[in-house]
């Protein structure tokens, strides 16, 4: 092949793929926030009614579809929105059939069968439904259950925690690990797009912690989604546990599907409140030794929704408004130095069962090369005199010991969630729904008069949907989602960490980091009922980014540790004891001597360098800004054999790329074209 002919071939490539990518975008997934509704027509005898015109309402907005049943009786109606229907049966010489109380679940089909009477078509016969789920599922191989709007306000949860609720399922953890599949291998959407936490993908993560490398932001857990989830904004939901079809099976993991309240022609509105007070709080054991208050604990969680129609029929708007308030505080433990070893004094016993005190003088003899370093005196007599100690379950008793008080930790969680729902015509539907949170959530102090290390979380949602009816037999449903995480634990110092081991630290060193996690997402899927068949064709675009800036590198740090000592700590404890015995063990005689000589065996540069190779100054943080796209197509079908036999098939296939640094700082991607010879 000549260089033109390879170039030309090239080009036909790139222009296919793309031909290719427009076509799968034009078409997503239906199964995601939405319902299948699809049943069979009989009269009295069991003879299935073919041609018979079925009606879909909705009975809150009036917003109606059509189909006709096939040859063997049966119809289908796909991309439904979740909520209650009434469906209307007409044909040539039978009564009019209607049935009310329908409710179209969220991911799963329902099944609504009519029994035609023969008769005039002016005549109605009704029959309700009823509320009831069917616990099994006949219409697919999928395992699951549906939670709606009842269960989710009133069943008891801590802080109306709705994803406490996910895990309620056969084959599912307290964690989140589903039928064998690890916790982050879930997907969550709601109304269609992707919630999920980007970097972590945690559905419940109760024990996570910043210093094993998960963010902190999932210390909280109920925020494992990006978007705190309203108990009063959330219509129902859907956990599928394993066997997901070809439209939902984006991991192995659960595939949950939540879906946001709409608006209605008729008015509703709701509110709550929840206090509980500090006499329901408790001290601990060694708090009450040490003289140390009650932590104190009160909860108040507060909100409402409201819910109506702006246009009758046309525009309705939904509204949630959720607050949480906790005053509480933490027992707090940290070692401290104790009066004497502020005075430059180590104290150990002797085996004669007294304590011996080496002076400073007689400290500065013992170690001649190095003596005692009076700025480290200065620093443990400062720390002892601030941090008086108060409580003796830590430390040696005779250098060290502890201090104990309580940490306030307050939290204030703001969540708003709207949405707003329009019938465009007869034909088009389409919804916008924003969420909007501020949390401020505290943390531990390292002492009462340092900063507290807090998290602030201001992540934000939109999502925007529009629903084709082409044809009573075509449906197309388009979803379009930004979700942006974003959110900034602050460190509790900016400054190199400096530290005596077992001893005293006044910090905790903690680092600011902030990450925003912007996700757009774009789903689209068109269904197209044939006959018997109901062929579903779509695609799920998600482009992530993830940027990050921290300062966990920007400082150095040292340590006056006695176990980096040539020899250890026994080449501190070696020249006490030939001085003047020590009994028993010497580790906290080695820890107090090392402080008081105060100087560095443990130290940790940090460099932070710039893309050109430059070293930046001390203190600069590191930013990075991490991608990746994911890109999924899917075909499926929903063949009714039978009335009571359905063959659901499919195929769907994913390609994501691998992360990489959009600057280049750590790892980027390229695609390499194999060069002609000719």
């Amino acid at each position: 092949m000549n260089r033109k002919s390879f170039l030309r071939s090239r080009k036909g490539l790139v222009l296919s793929a793309l031909l290719v990518l427009l076509a799968f975008s034009s078409v997503a997934f239906a199964q995601q926030g939405t319902s299948t509704l699809r049943g069979n027509v009989q009269d009295q005898q069991g003879n299935v009614v073919a041609g018979a015109v079925v009606t879909l309402t909705n009975v809150g907005t009036n917003s109606t579809r059509s189909a006709t049943t096939s040859e063997n009786g049966a119809f289908t109606f796909e991309s439904v929105p979740v909520g209650d229907y009434k469906v209307e049966f007409e044909a040539k010489g039978f009564k009019k059939g209607v049935v009310t109380d329908v409710h179209a679940l969220v991911g799963k089909a329902t099944t609504v069968d009519a029994q035609l009477e023969i008769g005039d078509v002016a005549e109605t016969v009704t029959v309700a439904a009823g509320s009831a789920e069917l616990l099994v599922n006949k219409e697919d191989a999928t395992l699951g259950n549906n939670f709606v709007s009842q269960q989710i306000t009133q069943l008891p949860l801590e802080a109306r925690n709705v994803p406490n609720l996910l895990t309620l399922q056969p084959g599912t953890t307290r964690e989140g690990n589903v039928t064998g599949a690890r916790s982050d291998q879930s997907n969550i959407t709601l109304d269609g797009v992707d919630i999920n936490e980007a970097q972590t993908n945690q559905v419940i993560n109760p024990n996570a912690d910043p210093a094993n490398g998960t963010d902190a932001l999932n210390l909280v857990p109920d925020r494992s989604t990006v978007i705190r989830l309203n108990a009063e904004a959330i219509e129902e939901f859907r956990v599928t546990t394993s066997n997901p079809n070809a439209n939902q099976g984006r991991s192995s993991g659960a595939q949950v599907a939540l879906v946001t309240k709409s608006g209605s022609n008729e008015w509703h509105g709701a509110a709550f409140e929840f206090y509980r007070t500090k006499k329901f709080a408790a001290n601990n054991f060694f708090a009450n030794k040490a003289g140390v208050a009650k932590p104190a604990l009160i909860r108040h969680t507060f909100g409402g929704a409201l819910g109506g129609p702006i246009v009758e029929n046309k525009a309705f708007f939904f509204y949630s408004f959720e607050g949480d308030r906790i005053t509480q505080s933490s027992s707090v433990l940290r070692d401290v130095p104790l009066a004497s070893l502020g005075r430059g004094e180590v104290r150990y016993r002797n085996p004669s069962g007294g304590i011996t005190t080496l002076t400073t003088a007689q400290l500065n003899t013992i170690f001649p090369n190095v003596g005692v370093n009076p700025a480290a005196v200065a620093a443990l007599a400062q720390a002892a005199s601030k941090y008086p100690a108060n409580d003796t379950s830590i430390g040696d008793g005779l250098n060290t010991a502890g201090f104990r008080f309580n940490a306030a930790t307050p939290v204030e969680r703001n969540s708003h969630a709207g949405k707003f729902d329009f019938n465009i015509n007869d034909k088009q539907q389409a919804f916008v729904r924003v969420n909007v949170i501020y949390d401020l959530i505290g943390r531990e102090q390292r002492f009462p008069d340092t900063p507290a290390p807090n998290i602030w979380s201001h992540p934000t949602g939109i999502a925007a949907g529009h629903t084709w009816t082409l044809r009573n037999n075509l449906v197309n449903n388009f979803r379009y989602g930004f979700t942006r995480e974003a959110f900034s634990q602050q460190g509790d110092s900016a400054a190199n960490s400096i530290s005596f081991r077992f001893v005293f630290a006044p910090a905790s060193f903690s680092r600011t980091l902030t990450r925003v996690t912007p996700v757009q997402n774009f789903t689209d899927d068109l269904t197209w009922v044939k006959g018997d068949h109901s062929f579903g064709f779509g695609t799920n675009i998600r482009l992530i980014s993830n940027r990050r800036t921290s300062f966990s590198n920007a400082f150095d740090r040292a340590i006056a540790n006695p176990s980096f000592y040539s020899g250890g700590g026994a080449s501190i404890s070696t020249p006490i004891n030939n001085f003047s015995p020590i009994s028993g063990s010497r580790a906290g005689t080695q820890n107090a001597a090392t402080a008081l000589i105060g100087r560095f065996s443990q130290y940790e540069g940090n460099f932070t360098f710039d893309h050109d190779g430059a070293l930046l100054p001390a203190g600069t943080p590191s930013t990075r800004d991490f991608r990746t796209q994911e890109y999924d197509g899917y075909f499926q079908d929903s063949w009714k054999l039978t009335p009571n036999l359905n063959l659901t098939y499919g195929l769907r296939y994913t390609i994501s790329k691998p992360v990489y640094d959009k600057e280049g700082f750590e790892v980027t991607t390229s695609v390499l074209f194999p060069r002609s010879s000719g």
